[in-house]
């Protein structure tokens, strides 16, 4: 039997007996405190409980035979029976999904985020688990984080972080709209995004990121390079607006491009009738004229060394 309160006496089950009998019921004995406590323990836990659906506040009110359970050792039985009637609360107290908010959405259709997230109007919503729809809703390409929320009585709040494309990637004749770290975002409705670069070849978008921070590092040159293309997984060919073909290192990306852009700085090559500038040697640059370009070039050193004839047999007329 627990301690009794110091200066109080326990109370007479014989006198209980006879109150009982002239009342028609049993007067029920003052709570010890460790049945307080134990009462005040099993409010807590009752009210967790009853959170884990969203609940705000839940009072619950234990006596007797639950603070006899609980001083019997039996406390695990009822903290198992709570939980069990968790979701059968969201009946009693008719808690049910009725309506889906979605955020955050620009280029992603919302109704698409409601049907990868498996909710549905008149779900319980103690039900849904909340890490299980971020999981699905993320598995959307356009989707980088997603957050939701439970909002009681029946509102789930679904706000997504779409991605930022950055570039296509082009692979066996077929576009995919990527971001800045490679991640395929879609295939549908590409005409919006025309103006963004195009990377090409097996291994682009895995090397896509560290790809657009070496065109960044130029702001002058970044902007003028349509499309990229990887050349045997291993380094890039830029293809500028104007239809100059670059050709990077496999090494050494980072200062042939910044070689690149001091050049064109200083005097203008890339303004010039060529059709490649080849940086693949660290020690030299070599260009390839356009067709054009060639002829008019061939045709000027022709024509300065007949002059260069001419002048010499003049010179040996005079001379005779």
């Amino acid at each position: 039997m627990p301690p009794l309160k110091r200066g109080k006496a326990a109370p007479d089950r014989r006198t209980a007996d006879k109150t009982a009998g002239k009342t028609g019921r049993r007067t029920k004995a003052p709570l010890t405190d460790r049945q307080a406590q134990a009462a005040s323990f099993i409010r807590r836990r009752q009210v967790q409980a009853m959170r884990r659906i969203g609940t705000a506040v839940v009072v619950v009110t234990v006596v007797g035979g639950g603070v006899g359970l609980w001083a019997a050792g039996l406390y695990p039985v009822i903290g198992t029976r709570m939980a069990n009637m968790v979701p059968s609360l969201s009946d009693i107290s008719g808690l049910t999904v009725s309506r889906l908010e979605i955020s955050g959405t620009k280029n992603l259709d919302p109704e698409e985020v409601v049907l990868a997230s498996g909710v549905e109007k008149g779900q319980k919503i103690g039900d849904i688990d909340l890490g299980v729809v971020r999981e699905q809703v993320e598995s959307i390409g356009w989707v980088r984080t997603a957050r939701v929320s439970r909002i009681l009585p029946g509102t789930i709040q679904i706000a997504v972080t779409e991605r930022v494309p950055y570039a296509f990637w082009q692979e066996n004749r077929e576009l995919r709209l990527i971001d800045r770290n490679g991640v395929e975002i879609t295939q549908k409705d590409l005409a919006h995004f025309a103006k963004l670069p195009l990377v090409v070849g097996q291994g682009a978008p895995a090397h896509a990121r560290s790809l657009f921070e070496l065109m960044e590092s130029e702001p002058a040159l970044a902007p003028r390079v349509q499309a990229a293309v990887r050349v045997g997984d291993r380094r890039w060919d830029l293809r500028l607006a104007n239809g100059v073909n670059v050709r990077l290192p496999e090494a050494g990306a980072d200062t042939a491009w910044h070689k690149l852009a001091a050049l064109e700085r200083h005097e203008g090559i890339l303004e010039r009738d060529i059709l490649n500038v080849d940086l693949r040697l660290p020690d030299r640059i070599t260009v390839r004229l356009t067709p054009d370009a060639a002829d008019a070039r061939r045709e000027a050193a022709a024509a300065a060394a007949k002059a260069a004839k001419a002048a010499k047999a003049k010179e040996l007329n005079d001379e005779g």
